[in-house]
């Protein structure tokens, strides 16, 4: 071994110094030139967004904010809600469209780089040309109101705090960015005088060589680290999906830069080895050894034992993963085997005292540092990862004290329920917010609706089988159920729906039971976890009294099964309705909250009533104007226990929340419902509209009960 020689003994603590601020540098230099390179420039940072719109999960999300955004101007077409996402993806994949962005995206992070910025807009100019284009030759009248000029997609008014930091660290980036290149030479410069000035020059080598191979490994991991913190931090899979997709389009291309700063780590290393010891087969037995060789101290031992363990253990829970592994390690071998071929090569050529030098130096040892650095950072980026997802446990269910009243009101406990006015919903399965569900009825989905205060909900179980991420009707299942619908919808609707209905082919799933309107392959929601939503909500009001109307096209088998695996049987009012009804107070204490109506078939279930035998009567549903409003008798007997108040407007087969803004109005339901008990003297019990969140049934539900209003939240 040759000694080092004693005039460079001294400059030991400068090397090691001038090593450590190297790989320091060197790792944050590299950080920083590529996160400026693609978040400080507009074009760059605009390719990357353009690119990013191929991915499936981005473009579905955008398509999804560029149709909500069509919906919130033109609220008519909530209709055409899953036709609209459907062209408007296709649109946000095309060509015109990442044209169209680019400026805007442009315009956009300019604004984030301001200091001055007080709102952020993401405008996209003529996406709303290109909506009404696509839409022509599906629907014209639907492409006819489609604005031509859209809000912006994105808006933070008076930017939001976390967009100023955002501003703030780009802008630092910015500045920094010029002195990037010289940064990063002035650390391999730091790197190369810790070699010159070390007294042990190969040891130095190794261990900077394996510095700069484990500063590219941690940039290569910060990619998966990255869509693991992401995943979990994110609860909305949509949003999760579209975030995983922008960091793959923004951060992919690091993972290339850590590989080859691995790589060249990995050669700086093997330069350093003396002879044989850079061999493949010789670091492949020294890496087994260290695995393989049994600690003394018990506790290495165990952690040694513990570590081959999970390891296996991961290999068997997660064999795809364990096969990626086992390639990256194949890879790596052969670049391995690559960088000693190289090495033997250029023996010959390194000068005399890196020939000659015989210091005892080994691989593993050194290694480990690195190895130990990159453990430590995935297991903090695993337990980061645990502590997003394990969210804090869910805080216990409130029960909402009733304080003695039914259905929000001391007054109605001691009323027969044939005297209280319900306020309802018409067709509740089918709301806006589902994305998969063509012509809705409502605005609100059934929990919100329970929220806002509806009692009284109108819903149409079908039987369907699942065809892909479709549901087809099994009208097979009902014999009567083609001939009901025909008659509900009309002949040509029925016809336009079986035209739509031969387009889904492919192999049926199993028959389960959904919620849907005349076509399940047009929107559908599976029946037992809706039913449980009525159940959780029962459960913490103990002094609700709730009404389900069903426009049966299932037999009563399937509907008591359905109540039975929801747990809403517990809450269905089976006590008699003859020769008197029950008070809600009476429903209440009996724990029975819940009256079932069936329009077709009720078998003989004693608490599901058929409700055209004498039990409810109606007025008509098929108002095209407000003007046509009447109290005229429909189906049921002119007079019976239940009046069911139809009240909107008739625009099958695209309900308009335009209408709502005026029928759905508190004086205009009470004026009619007055109307119609003078009329046909009968407490109008059920009010059944379209699009309950828009104006005030509640309101009117109250007025009609002789209820002051309920205050205003200050």
């Amino acid at each position: 071994m040759t000694n080092p020689p004693n005039a460079r003994l001294g400059f030991r603590p400068l090397s090691m110094v001038l090593g450590g601020v190297g790989i320091i540098v060197l790792a944050v230099t590299l950080l920083m030139l590529y996160v400026g390179r693609i978040l400080v420039s507009d074009e760059a940072f605009a390719d990357r967004v353009g690119a990013s719109l191929a991915d499936p999960r981005i473009g579905e999300f955008v398509a999804l904010r560029i149709t909500d955004v069509v919906i919130e101007q033109k609220p008519d077409l909530t209709a055409f809600r899953p036709i609209l996402v459907a062209v408007t993806r296709g649109i946000v994949t095309s060509a015109p469209f990442r044209g169209l962005i680019r400026p805007a995206v442009i315009k956009a992070h300019q604004a984030v780089l301001s200091s001055t910025a007080e709102n952020i807009l993401l405008a996209i100019p003529d996406v709303g040309v290109l909506v009404q284009e696509a839409l022509e030759n599906i629907g014209p009248d639907a492409a006819a109101r489609v604005p031509a000029t859209l809000r912006p997609v994105l808006e933070i008014d008076k930017a939001a705090p976390t967009v100023r930091a955002a501003a703030r660290v780009l802008g630092s980036l910015e500045t920094l960015r010029g002195f990037g290149r010289l940064a990063l030479l002035g650390g391999v410069g730091c790197l190369v005088l810790a070699v010159v000035l070390s007294p042990t020059r190969r040891r130095t080598g190794l261990s900077l060589g394996v510095g700069v191979a484990t500063v590219g490994v941690v940039l290569a991991l910060v990619v998966p680290a990255g869509r693991l913190l992401l995943a979990s931090a994110i609860p909305d899979a949509a949003a999760a999906g579209a975030a995983d997709g922008l960091w793959m389009a923004f951060f992919a291309p690091l993972r290339g830069v850590g590989i080859i700063v691995a790589i060249v780590g990995a050669a700086l290393a093997l330069i350093a080895l003396p002879g044989d010891s850079a061999e493949p087969g010789v670091i492949g037995r020294q890496a087994w050894e260290f695995v393989s060789r049994h600690r003394e101290r018990a506790l290495a031992e165990a952690g040694r034992l513990l570590a081959l363990g999970l390891a296996g253990l991961a290999g068997v829970v997660y064999p795809g993963a364990a096969l990626k592994v086992v390639a990256v390690a194949a890879g790596a071998i052969l670049i391995l085997r690559s960088l000693a071929g190289w090495r033997r090569l250029a023996q010959p050529h390194l000068p005399e005292e890196l020939r000659r030098a015989r210091e005892n130096v080994h691989l593993w040892p050194t290694a480990l540092a690195g190895i130990r650095i990159v453990g430590l950072l995935a297991l903090g980026v695993g337990a980061v990862a645990v502590v997003l997802r394990i969210r804090p446990p869910e805080p216990p269910v409130e029960v909402v004290a009733s304080g003695g009243a039914c259905n929000g009101a001391v007054e109605l406990c001691s009323r027969r329920l044939t005297k209280v006015v319900f306020p309802g919903a018409h067709n509740a399965m089918g709301s806006a917010t589902n994305p998969a569900w063509l012509f809705p009825n409502q605005d609100l989905d059934i929990q919100s609706l329970l929220d806002r205060g509806v009692r009284a909900f109108l819903l149409d179980p079908y039987r369907g089988n699942v065809m892909g991420d479709k549901v087809r009707t099994d009208f097979d299942a009902t014999p009567y159920a083609k001939l009901k619908t025909a008659n509900v919808i009309g002949n040509e609707a029925w016809a336009a729906g079986m035209r739509i209905r031969e387009q889904f082919t492919g192999e049926l799933g199993p028959s389960g039971l959904y919620f849907c309107h005349g076509y399940c392959e047009l929107g559908a929601i599976p029946v037992v976890p809706t039913l449980r939503i009525f159940t959780d909500f029962l459960a913490t009001h103990p002094g609700e009294v709730l009404i389900i109307d069903f426009e049966d096209y299932v037999v009563p088998a399937d509907v008591d099964s359905m109540f039975v695996a929801s747990g809403l049987i517990d809450y269905v009012y089976k006590g008699p309705i003859e020769p008197a009804w029950p008070t809600l107070g009476e429903m209440v204490e009996s724990g029975g909250r819940v009256l079932v109506l069936g329009e077709y078939d009720v078998g003989t279930l004693p608490w599901y009533h058929l409700a055209w035998s004498g039990l409810v009567a109606e007025t008509p549903y098929t108002f095209h104007t407000p003007e046509e409003f009447s109290c005229r008798a429909n189906r049921g007997t002119p007079r019976g226990d239940l009046f069911l108040i139809n009240h909107w407007i008739e625009t099958t087969p695209t309900p308009k929340p335009s209408n709502a803004q005026i029928v759905n109005q508190q004086d205009v339901i009470v004026k009619r419902a007055r109307q119609c008990r003078r009329e046909r003297g009968m407490t109008p019990n059920i009010l059944a509209v379209d699009f309950a969140g828009i104006g005030d049934v509640v309101g009117a539900a109250r007025a009609l009960n002789g209820l002051p209003p309920v205050a205003a939240a200050p």
